[in-house]
């Protein structure tokens, strides 16, 4: 399943709260990140190395503190990125307006599979959630400029382990005690009858030879 989606879902269902203050859009994204992953706090940043990726105006102008327009760069940097055609739920999308400080939003599906972006911004447009969160139509999110894919271990659960089988092993046949291969029975003096099969034997004055397998059931009476 898209962790992504299911803490989209749950900030929609006003189940997580996320930044609401205005100008905090790569932080409100972050944190729903972090929740979908259960990271800590500020474990996005350090997992993308933002601090390498930093433009120089966010460098000159706030050295701590990382600018939506730098983890752009990142996403750029680091080859994380696709065409809006095959954007999907989990992705981040950017913005260069402002084109300073930059603009992140964070995909998801909304009715009917259709994409929508979280927002924190400082206009009003789409679904308001409150404060200054949107739910935001894709295609009315102007000013698109970059589609950012993060690793899919980081956007979906992990497949769940197959269920061995275990296969019995074939029981082991009992052997017969029963004598297999040709018979030649023998009618013997107690009314009974011998198996003679492979033999020669002369019984009454009379030779049998039991050495032919076609040989069976021979009666042999005594001269009367």
């Amino acid at each position: 399943m898209n962790r992504i989606q299911r803490s989209i879902d749950a900030v929609l269902a006003g189940e997580l709260q996320i930044e609401r203050e205005p100008n905090y859009c790569l932080k409100a994204d972050r944190q729903v990140i972090e929740d979908a992953n259960g990271w800590a706090n500020g474990e996005w940043y350090k997992r993308v190395g933002i601090w390498s990726h930093f433009t120089p105006l966010n460098k000159q102008r706030s050295p701590t503190v990382p600018w939506a327009r730098s983890m752009e760069q990142a996403f750029i940097d680091l080859k994380w990125t696709v065409p809006v055609k095959q954007a999907r739920a989990g992705d981040v999308v950017f913005s260069r307006l402002p084109s300073d400080f930059g603009h992140i939003g964070l995909l998801g599906e909304g009715p009917g599979g259709r994409l929508f972006v979280l927002e924190n911004a400082t206009v009003r447009r789409g679904q308001s959630l409150g404060g200054s969160l949107n739910w935001v139509p894709l295609e009315q999110w102007g000013g698109l400029t970059t589609v950012g894919r993060m690793p899919d271990a980081w956007v979906f659960d992990a497949a769940p382990m197959p269920v061995p089988v275990v296969v019995k092993p074939a029981p082991v046949p009992v052997k017969s005690t029963v004598p297999t291969g040709p018979r030649v029975l023998l009618e013997n003096e107690a009314g009974g009858w011998d198996n003679v099969a492979g033999q020669r034997i002369t019984r009454g004055g009379v030779t049998v030879n039991a050495t032919d397998p076609g040989a069976v059931w021979i009666a042999l009476r005594g001269e009367g």
